[in-house]
């Protein structure tokens, strides 16, 4: 795969010149593949909205639950932007093939990551957009302005693109649909026990933060 581009003016050039042209987002949802999270959100990820996936431990099935994302999407055609947000997606479990469809954007903080996938949702040409935010520092985070991803929900919504954004703990204010996955999937398990497990999870739902205002915003 090739190497990400480092700025976001190069990361503009190359959506431009592998896709010149613009296809208008399919809308209604995209299945994952995990019946317990399709089940949860009536079908799969809501096309033109946020969904915030919190994996509650270290492997509580993150990595997992994108590979089975790429797999049902390179299927349905889809094309698919992972924004890699601490650079700790591994490609070498995912097999080559589901890998096709996919634009990896590996970013160093959260900044890098919020405005990659700012871009990637205006650029059209994406039926799901992973915003991959685990890994980085969590006060950093919780300190993003709420204007930001009211920004990135109003991007979704113009372009219909499906948004899947992964955290340690519930983190993003006024997201439409917010689910925990609180299984455990072992390191140690054989691909196929992972995948066993994975169509097992029930996932729950956490209650959104609440908003700052402005005092506190800039307290922060």
């Amino acid at each position: 795969m090739p190497r990400p581009p480092t700025t976001l003016q190069t990361l503009r050039q190359l959506l431009a010149k592998r896709f010149p042209q613009t296809p208008r987002a399919s809308r209604g949802s995209h299945p994952t593949g995990i019946a317990g999270i399709d089940a949860a959100l009536d079908g799969g990820l809501p096309a033109g909205r946020l969904t915030e996936l919190v994996s509650a431990r270290p492997s509580s099935g993150g990595q997992s639950v994108v590979s089975r994302l790429l797999s049902e999407t390179r299927v349905a055609r889809e094309r698919v932007a992972l924004v890699d947000g601490s650079d700790a997606f591994d490609p070498s479990a995912v097999p080559p093939d589901c890998l096709r469809h996919l634009v990896w954007v590996r970013c160093r903080d959260c900044g890098q990551a919020l405005a990659a996938a700012d871009i990637l949702l205006r650029d059209g040409n994406y039926a799901v957009v992973v915003l991959d935010l685990r890994g980085l520092d969590e006060r950093a985070l919780r300190r993003t302005p709420p204007s930001v991803w009211h920004r990135l929900q109003r991007a979704a919504e113009a372009g219909g693109a499906a948004v899947l954004v992964q955290t340690q703990s519930p983190l993003a204010p006024a997201m439409p649909a917010r689910l925990v996955l609180e299984e455990w999937l072992p390191l140690s398990a054989s691909l196929r026990t992972r995948a066993e497990i994975l169509d097992t999870l029930e996932p729950g739902r956490a209650r959104a933060p609440r908003r700052l205002d402005e005092g506190e915003q800039r307290a922060g």
